[in-house]
């Protein structure tokens, strides 16, 4: 059976982080980090080698507001840190 990994380039491939970065309204909190630019293109990379765009695909269509990515997500760890991040900064800043 084909998947999208047979019709689109590796950069598109990697295009489906992009829509996880949002789907998980993190798009903001990725790009103010020191050295988002190369952080976010070893994470595209990630994405792009993961083979699993049919699955990753359809997970994104399903899941309006998710929590966290898939936990076959190749960036789901960094994802979790991110987020961990950001709930420190704001207890942080609370106090």
């Amino acid at each position: 059976m084909l998947s999208l990994r047979h019709f689109l380039p590796a950069a598109e491939r990697g295009g489906l982080f992009h829509v996880m970065v949002d789907k998980l309204g993190l798009r903001a909190a990725l790009e103010s980090r020191p050295h988002s630019s190369a952080v976010m293109k070893r994470a595209q990379e990630r994405c792009a080698g993961c083979g699993r765009e049919d699955a990753c695909q359809t997970w994104l269509e399903t899941n309006a507001h998710p929590d966290e990515a898939p936990a076959f997500c190749k960036n789901h760890d960094m994802f979790e840190r991110l987020k961990h991040d950001i709930e420190a900064e704001r207890k942080y800043r609370a106090a």
